[in-house]
């Protein structure tokens, strides 16, 4: 996961703020705790073992280990990035649907209820349950400022498409 990518990464590291939720700060903390005090110890033991193989011209483990080391350095040095330019994102108006809440509505075409949190745009995760929104997203624009049982047309490059807002919480 590159955070990087749409930074300038020559501008000192206060210039450009990077909005995020409270949440996803933690998890960034725990994950670069984990990198530093037990994947990096890790991966220097096994290029520790690799090296004691003799010739690293030909030496696969080794090959492998620094590349892993690559990566993991490479995370390591976007979270510290990331937390440094971190600015904890502030929430809207009680009742009113804003960036960190989770979402219930119903899909008033399909019959489908479905719940969400809208999250910063590098939080987003569709795989987490329930799934991570971006903020930039169509439903996510769409809702923010909504409150529950507005009913609100989204539209997508896809369909357009009604849904009601069941419920909003933190």
């Amino acid at each position: 996961m590159d955070f990087t990518k749409n930074m300038n990464i020559g501008k000192t590291m206060n210039d450009e703020k990077i909005e995020i939720t409270k949440e996803g700060i933690l998890k960034r903390k725990q994950r670069l705790y984990e990198l530093i005090n037990t994947i990096r110890p890790q991966i220097l033991h096994e290029l520790s073992e690799a090296r004691k193989q003799g010739d690293l011209s030909e030496n696969a483990d080794y090959d492998a280990a620094k590349n892993k080391q690559s990566q993991i350095e490479a995370e390591i040095y976007e979270l510290e990035i990331l937390l440094t330019r971190a600015a904890i994102i502030k929430k809207g108006k009680k009742n009113e649907i804003s960036i960190g809440d989770i979402i219930e509505y119903e899909d008033l075409e399909k019959k489908i209820k479905k719940t969400i949190k809208i999250v910063s745009s590098i939080e987003a995760d569709p795989t987490e349950n329930p799934p991570l929104i971006s903020i930039d997203s169509p439903l996510a624009s769409s809702i923010i400022g909504k409150k529950t049982n507005d009913k609100i047309e989204i539209f997508t490059p896809k369909r357009k498409y009604e849904i009601k807002i069941l419920k909003i919480s933190e």
